[in-house]
């Protein structure tokens, strides 16, 4: 257990570190206001899609047992994101907060956090068995979070989530997995240039995360209230694990995809949702509070939904 957490925390460690770096730079007035929106931007426009087309351009075609183990993960992330918007219009949340709360339930950091915890732990096979979630993450679950942000900025639901598909973050990871199954791969060239500012995807978008925690701008949004937050920390660290984990034995899908895809499941809130909240200005500071919290809240959760799946181990 104590080298469990161990390894989980040495591989969130850098995250906070990025994030206190884009926290230090407001609190020191290096980074103001209008910069902090302009590495959003890029991380939206370039870095995140850059990062989700490299990457899932190598997934590679699943099997048919391993993609009704995708799809039944995929049911289970969408019927968080609903359960979580429904409840929040019950509970007279806002449209703002009941979409930012339903995409921060379902899009989780399965790609740079979890997918690496999940070699270390099961091992390399099982690792490449789940590697098809990332892709679920960034195009199923994204997209109809995307379309929720659409929704709760006025337009409407079906609208939102057609549209949702031009999106840059979901657009990328869409050709990204057209490229996998259609074994292509882009030119070199190319190729070089996507992994080139892939690697800066990830890295400055946590930066403009701790910017958003620690500027306070005039005119911004209200200070996020906890029901919301909380609400989506629980749904994403606890409720989607359970119902991956329920789904996908309904599936032939190997024992080793189930146990993976739940550890997937079980992901912090990927810093890809408050990037996108800010670009729709929709519950940015409580995407990004929620992504603190959840981030930080796994260091625990994670070395526990391991332990709760010890078939699963080599």
């Amino acid at each position: 257990m104590i080298a469990l957490v161990a390894d989980v925390v040495g591989r969130v460690w850098p995250f906070f570190l990025l994030v206190g770096a884009g926290l230090a730079l407001t609190r020191l007035r290096l980074l103001d206001a209008h910069q902090a929106r302009g590495l959003s931007l890029y991380v939206y426009w370039i870095g995140f899609p850059a990062l989700l087309l490299h990457s899932l351009s190598r997934l590679g075609r699943p099997g048919p047992d391993l993609a009704a183990g995708l799809s039944a993960y995929a049911v289970a992330g969408l019927a968080v994101m609903a359960a979580v918007v429904i409840l929040g219009r019950a509970l007279n949340w806002t449209k703002a907060e009941a979409a930012g709360a339903g995409i921060a339930s379902g899009v989780g950091n399965s790609a740079f956090l979890t997918l690496p915890i999940t070699a270390a732990v099961f091992g390399a096979e099982t690792a490449r068995l789940v590697a098809g979630v990332v892709a679920v993450d960034f195009v199923v679950l994204s997209a109809a979070g995307v379309g929720l942000l659409g929704w709760a900025a006025g337009r409407s639901v079906w609208r939102s989530i057609l549209q949702a598909f031009r999106n840059p973050v979901v657009a990328a990871a869409l050709a990204g997995v057209a490229l996998a199954l259609l074994k292509a791969k882009p030119p070199e060239a190319l190729d070089r240039a996507l992994a080139l500012a892939a690697a800066s995807g990830s890295p400055v978008g946590l930066v403009a995360l701790g910017a958003a925690l620690g500027l306070r701008e005039a005119g911004s949004e209200a200070t996020p209230r906890n029901g919301p937050v909380v609400t989506a920390a629980v749904a994403k660290l606890a409720l989607f694990p359970v119902l991956a984990w329920l789904a996908i034995g309904l599936t032939p899908a190997p024992l080793a995809f189930r146990a993976g895809a739940t550890l997937l499941a079980a992901a912090p809130t990927a810093v890809s949702v408050f990037i996108q909240t800010r670009a729709y200005d929709v519950f940015a500071r409580g995407a990004a509070r929620t992504v603190a919290l959840t981030t930080a809240a796994a260091l625990l959760t994670l070395a526990v939904t391991v332990l709760l799946l010890p078939s699963a181990r080599p």
